[in-house]
């Protein structure tokens, strides 16, 4: 019989690129600041308790160590662990079983916040501990013989394979893991590694992801090592303030395509998807956190409700509005005085006729800083005010630089979005005469 064709050839876990930047994220960022600042004031442990048993329920899902219908998953994330509420139909497994092995699950989740909050240091040790308990109630693993033939051997918890576990894929092609004679020393090495990268302060997306995929690539044990992959990560993200990795049934497909993707060098789309999966588990806190506020009126819904937009960043906030209308109302004002003053100029001079001419026009697109400008002409002398809006929405600030045709500088004035309008109005007005005068100095400096 000829060998089987391989699909990916197993090869000792490599380090992170240099190049760390290329993961970040700035909506996730954004958004896990959001939630920081507002957590400490928020009652979470009810979503905290849900995402749980969400957590529980479908890394069990995803590895087909139990089936369970979509319906009685909900009930059990939102009512608790409890086997009278799966139907036998829902699953393919006895009700109480599959009860077990989820509430295993969670005690293992309590646990990772346990070895997070006692500040242990990962170790292989503390890894076989994880595999022994999530598999505390599964003894025997499938796995195949000489021949090729489908046999149930005995799982051992918390022990390195001592059979190669390549698993053979649809085309019949072979996906090689770590062989188990290297299986010990590629851990050690990966223990290290990790230990390194927290000395490093590697962010907790990108090391979640290394540290995924790196241990998938040893797959230690005989079974069971989704599972004590996706607890790894979540250890990492846990520590990092993230919430725990839950990888649902529906992110099956990109799941998987993002660890190929990570097989042949390319950590990205792994990471990518740990912070997609991230953003979905903090805009659903945010929300279930404004749902637990009490309200009384509707004018209370409507204030909780631009609340959460506001707080999952698909509102700007008050002082970036107000930046941007103030910094709009100046142009305004600008523009309008610059036309006063083209019109006046036109009467005055318009014995010129055709030699002279003066308008006022504003350029600028979103991307780039708005400018007002007062234009002149008289034959071939020109001559032009320029006023540079540039408005600063994260610090509330506006700041206009004013320039003339000549080179010379005209200052600059400068206003935040706090300031009141009845002050700010006139202020700038005075400002703005006081560029109009200069401006004009300088043209009349070209005429002779």
């Amino acid at each position: 019989m000829s060998a089987a064709p391989i699909h990916h050839k197993w090869q000792e876990i490599a380090d992170l690129p240099a190049d760390l930047e290329q993961f970040r994220d700035r909506e996730l960022e954004s958004l896990y600041q959001v939630w920081l600042d507002q957590r400490a004031t928020l009652d979470t442990k009810a979503f905290s308790a849900e995402l749980a048993r969400e957590w529980s329920i479908e890394t069990g899902i995803i590895e087909g160590v139990y089936t369970l219908d979509r319906g009685t998953t909900e009930i059990l994330i939102r009512r608790g662990i409890d086997s009278s509420y799966i139907a036998r139909e829902s699953t393919n497994r006895e009700p109480e079983l599959v009860a077990r092995i989820i509430q295993t699950h969670e005690d293992v989740l309590e646990g990772l916040f346990d070895f997070v909050a006692q500040r242990r240091d990962l170790s292989t040790g503390y890894i076989k501990e994880l595999h022994a308990a999530l598999l505390r109630e599964q003894d025997i693993v499938k796995g195949r013989d000489q021949f090729g033939t489908d046999v149930f051997v005995e799982l051992k918890r918390g022990a390195y394979k001592e059979h190669p576990n390549n698993p053979t894929r649809r085309d019949k092609a072979v996906h090689e893991y770590c062989p188990p004679e290297h299986v010990a020393s590629e851990m050690d090495r990966l223990v290290a590694l990790h230990r390194e990268h927290d000395q490093r302060a590697v962010p907790a997306m990108v090391e979640a992801a290394w540290l995924h995929h790196a241990f998938t690539q040893i797959h230690p044990f005989q079974d069971g090592n989704g599972r004590v992959a996706r607890a790894l990560a979540s250890v990492v993200l846990i520590k990092g303030g993230f919430f725990p990795l839950v990888v649902h049934r529906d992110d099956w497909e990109k799941y998987i395509d993002a660890l190929e993707a990570a097989d042949e060098g390319d950590l990205a789309a792994l990471v990518s998807l740990f912070g997609r999966l991230q953003k979905r588990d903090l805009t659903k806190a945010i929300v279930h956190a404004a749902d637990a506020t009490p309200v009384r009126s509707v004018d209370e819904a409507v204030a909780v409700t631009r609340d959460v937009f506001a707080g999952l960043g698909r509102l700007p906030d008050s002082r970036a509005v107000e930046t941007a209308t103030r910094a709009s109302e100046m142009r305004q004002l600008a523009h309008a005085r610059f036309g006063e003053t083209a019109l006046k100029l036109e009467h005055e001079l318009g014995a010129l006729g055709s030699r002279f001419a003066a308008s006022s026009g504003v350029l600028g697109t979103e991307s780039a800083p708005h400018v007002v400008m007062l234009t002149l002409r008289v034959g071939d002398a020109n001559g032009a005010i320029s006023l540079v809006f540039n408005a600063n929405l994260d610090k509330g600030l506006v700041l206009v630089k004013a320039e003339f045709h000549s080179g010379a500088s005209g200052g600059a004035f400068t206003t935040a979005y706090s300031e009141p309008v009845a002050k700010l109005r006139p202020r700038f007005l005075k400002w703005l005469d006081d560029c109009i005068i200069r401006g004009l100095a300088e043209w009349r400096k070209t005429l002779v």
